[in-house]
């Protein structure tokens, strides 16, 4: 029996077409196009292929379980979900990576982390990962790099449909045309599911999610060279979510409710939240080596956050734009940008305002096998805060971003790179206030408490490449030394309040590790991966809290995703991949001190798909098949349970 079994695989190995490629890709994330074994800067890319063959349900799932970015729900919103990369924390990590689609920026002002969800997984056609890099060209933020996503221009009909367990379904559909003087795409999908986790004590209201996105997207052609730009998107999204489980009460049971706490009943959030975005964009050559481009967005957003606790209301306003010249010839490409981003929140009591305007320049020299880079960035940061009642307060803050590249290719397949990069973080605007509350627990409102220092970071990266026709080996040491990281301290005594806690300054951090990638093709329908990261995240001295040499809270040391995927035959694929991530300090635990520590995360993913014809697939995709338990710890007995249940989903893909 067994040499009957493997006598059918080597049979279906030899019979198989290439079901798996794996080639050197073109980075454009840098807006310079280079190839990926000359890039002076460590870099991941994933294309259409990669994400399809995932069968992802969103974004945040693909990062997950496919990258080396750490994706968990924020408290439990699984819609506004935190990132972190390079050991800056899943608190906080997400507001030190800039994260861009088709060029705009989906940073937010305040707070809130970046709205992945969105954008449709289904819409996108490559992922491009900049880390330790990407300060000049995108500024504020870049601190751990830059997720740069790139979506499709659909061209005919494109569907897919799936359901799952928990009531769980979802649909999309896009549709294009193209011809030599215009090209037309659109694209719709709708979710629902009724969640995982009690909201109430009977159990008749879950932590149920809906949403839905539209967009579409027109580019003429009117004269030669000359390509002019107008999209629309918009996106819809209502879910509940639960608040956090003591210890005792997650070993139970973590579907259960959340206990009363101070407001009586079970406690739980629910977030509405809608976006309507507008661009235009032109992109002409001028001659052979001159190309201009322009894009301008406007984007009004709104946000009802309803919890046992409060309730706020927020309007947003983000207008921004940026206008670039490149220069590129056989050895010199050069890059002269500006951008600017005006972002304002009107909120319950005030209006308080974000905006960034800045000028940068950045180059790349080939000369052989030699790559050189090098760019410059100053931007001006303004806020202003208009209160309801009282005196208007203005700040300005002007930081410099510039990063130096070296890439040296030893030959064909094998290249060495170092690279440094000088960053900033200017501090959202939620920085600056404190909520108060009196006795009795009543909401007294949300008062300024300060403006935050900006933080720097200096980043160094040396790399080694190794892209063979089977094989893609990446290997990265890195260093960042920071001064200022922002963060809350829960621990800081409010005395207008009976809850203390504010955000502030750590006076000197560190990241130091080093990322393992390897993709090997075993033939063209087998493939082994894995994506392997090791970072110390350490507090190296802060006076204000007395403290030092403390592990940052909520950063996992040993992080890897691995996959191995396998094609029985030319139509049909398996994949099972999983996700690990060691234990941690809670998200709070600044002092290391705390009884309880994140537990380590783990989770192992199950796809399978049949190619019907040319026109229809059908998919099954198992997600946490081993049923592990996973949370975030925030602090003791502060426990939100996240991808804790095995889930499943059966559907299919139609292009015509």
């Amino acid at each position: 029996m067994k040499k009957t079994l493997l006598l059918s695989l080597v049979c279906a190995s030899l019979i198989a077409q290439e079901i798996f490629t794996l080639e050197e890709q073109t980075i454009t994330a840098s807006q310079i196009p280079q190839d990926e074994l000359s890039y002076t800067a460590p870099v991941e890319t994933y294309t259409t292929q990669d994400i399809e063959n995932s069968k992802s349900k969103s974004i945040y799932d693909f990062l997950n379980q496919e990258t080396s970015v750490a994706v968990l729900p924020s408290y439990g919103n699984q819609f506004a979900q935190k990132i972190d990369m390079r050991g800056y924390g899943i608190g906080d990590g997400f507001q030190n990576i800039v994260v861009v689609v088709d060029g705009r920026r989906l940073n937010n002002i305040d707070g809130a982390p970046q709205l992945l969800g969105s954008i449709p997984i289904d819409s996108i056609e490559k992922i491009e990962i900049l880390k330790g890099a990407g300060s000049v060209v995108y500024g504020d933020g870049a601190n751990a790099g830059v997720i740069s996503i790139t979506t499709k221009d659909f061209n005919g009909v494109n569907f897919k449909a799936y359901g799952g367990n928990f009531d769980t379904g979802y649909g999309s559909f896009g549709a294009g045309y193209s011809s030599d003087l215009f090209s037309l795409s659109a694209f719709g999908d709708y979710f629902e599911t009724d969640g995982q986790r009690d909201l109430d004590s009977s159990g008749t209201q879950k932590d149920s999610s809906r949403s839905k996105n539209g967009s579409f997207d027109l580019k003429l052609y009117p004269v030669d060279n000359l390509e002019l730009r107008l999209g629309w998107a918009a996106t819809r999204i209502n879910t509940y979510y639960a608040d956090p489980l003591s210890l005792e009460q997650y070993k139970t049971d973590p579907t259960q409710d959340s206990p009363p706490a101070y407001f009586g009943d079970s406690t739980f959030s629910n977030q509405y939240f809608s976006t309507d975005l507008w661009s235009f964009g032109l992109s002409y050559d001028l001659s052979a080596q001159w190309e201009i481009n322009a894009n301008i967005f406007l984007e009004d957003k709104e946000s009802d956050y309803f919890s046992t606790a409060y309730t706020t209301n927020a309007d947003y306003d983000y207008n921004s734009g940026d206008l670039s010249l490149k220069y590129s010839d056989n050895h010199l490409n050069v890059l002269f940008g500006t951008s600017i981003f005006n972002g304002e929140r009107q909120g319950n009591s005030n209006t308080t305002t974000k905006d960034n305007l800045a000028g940068f320049i950045k180059a790349n020299y080939l000369n052989g096998n030699h790559t050189l880079s090098a760019g410059l960035r100053i931007e001006k940061v303004t806020y202003e805060y208009t209160p309801s009642t009282g005196n208007n307060l203005k700040q300005d803050d002007t930081l410099e971003a510039y990063e130096l590249g070296y890439n040296y290719k030893l030959n064909n397949e094998q290249s060495l790179f170092a690279s440094f990069s000088h960053s900033f973080q200017a501090a959202d605007i939620d920085r600056f206030f404190t909520s108060h509350y009196g006795p009795g627990f009543v909401f007294l409102g949300t008062f300024f408490n300060g403006f935050i220092k900006p933080m720097t970071a200096n980043t160094y990266n040396i790399g080694y490449n190794n892209f063979v026709k089977n094989n893609k080996f990446k290997a990265t040491v890195f260093y960042a030394d920071l001064s200022d990281e922002i963060f809350y301290d829960p621990s800081i005594v409010n005395p207008d309040s009976v809850f203390d806690g504010a955000n502030t300054n750590l006076d000197k951090t560190s990241k130091l590790g080093f990322e393992l990638y390897d993709k090997y093709l075993v033939s063209d329908n087998l493939y082994l991966s894995a994506n392997y990261t090791y970072i110390e995240a350490t507090i190296e001295k802060d006076d204000n809290k007395n403290i030092e040499n403390k592990r940052l809270p909520g950063v996992s040391k040993h992080n890897l995703t691995a996959s191995v995927g396998y094609a029985p035959t030319n139509k049909s694929k398996l994949i099972a991949s999983h996700t690990y991530r060691s234990s941690a300090y809670a998200i709070d635990d600044f002092e290391n001190a705390l009884s309880q520590k994140q537990e380590a995360y783990n989770s192992t993913d199950v796809t399978a798909s049949y190619q019907y014809d040319e026109h229809i697939e059908v998919f099954a995709k198992i997600q946490n098949l081993l049923d592990e338990d996973n949370a975030i710890w925030t602090g003791d007995d502060q426990i939100y349970p996240v991808n804790f249940q095995r889930a499943f989903q059966i559907g299919l893909n139609g292009k015509f």
